[in-house]
């Protein structure tokens, strides 16, 4: 399934202790132990003013992985977040709870599921399609697959933006994230003089346990927060390391990713 090789043109990720970029590169590599710093407040430079100040905090941080990638105009997006704004949904229960059920317009207009599709749309005037998904724990390999799929078929660039930020206090006791994770990907049917590496995908039966990260250290990332799931990949490609890499699926399948150096 989708068994062909993929080109990686570049490669972001925002978590705490992620955020500067020669810093995470060292990390990724191997060089550094990995430590929590809390991340700035990510306001997204390109957009309006008065867009800017509706965005949240899921929102900012998808749009601040984006920011961090080489992409061209014609780029289509992948989003991929398995709960969306889960501070958006506590605000709105809260608010339907009370006697006048009155709901902030910008928490209706933030709330739905491809929110900050609309406000990528808006900062870079961007007309390429594009497409927003969740697949619970399983959402890093659904969108990966879905936007090797999209390469294959039409042809064109497409970025995978994956991303879920910690769960607010109140939602905690049901679904628990330790730390904001987002990993973004460029995918390319073509090699270029920036490839970093290339990868090909299957879906196999559970075999063997999902891979951990090579540095320890972020394995408190990679099992606190579902996109965390990718980093093993992540590090294989800055590493430039030929490897296989076992991500959970859904249906207790695995899927294999076969990373390749260019």
């Amino acid at each position: 399934m989708l068994d062909k090789n993929i080109y990686i043109n570049s490669i972001a990720v925002i978590a705490p202790g992620l955020e500067d970029i020669e810093k995470s590169e060292e990390i990724f590599k191997g060089n550094l132990e990995w430590s929590p710093v809390e991340l700035s407040r990510m306001v997204p430079s390109a957009l309006p003013a008065n867009e800017a100040r509706r965005t949240t905090t899921v929102i900012r941080l998808a749009l601040k992985v984006v920011e961090s990638v080489k992409k061209s105009s014609n780029t289509s997006v992948v989003f991929a977040s398995s709960e969306g704004d889960l501070d958006i949904t506590d605000k709105i229960c809260k608010a339907l709870a009370t006697k006048e059920k009155m709901v902030s317009p910008t928490l209706f207009h933030n709330s739905v599921h491809n929110a900050p599709a609309g406000y990528l749309s808006i900062s870079d005037n961007m007309k390429t399609p594009s497409i927003s998904l969740s697949a619970g724990d399983n959402t890093f390999s659904a969108g990966l697959i879905e936007s090797v799929a999209q390469v294959l078929v039409e042809s064109n660039d497409v970025l995978l933006v994956a991303y879920d930020n910690v769960t607010p206090e109140d939602l905690d006791e049901f679904r628990h994230f330790d730390h904001p994770v987002a990993i973004a990907l460029l995918l390319s049917k073509t090699k270029r003089v920036d490839t970093i590496g290339s990868i090909s995908i299957t879906v196999q039966d559970q075999l063997s346990e999902a891979t951990p990260c090579f540095n320890h250290s972020l394995e408190v990332v990679r099992n606190g927060n579902p996109i965390g799931l990718g980093l093993p990949l992540v590090e294989s490609l800055f590493k430039r390391k030929v490897n296989k890499i076992l991500i959970p699926y859904l249906n207790q399948k695995r899927l294999l990713v076969k990373v390749n150096n260019v």
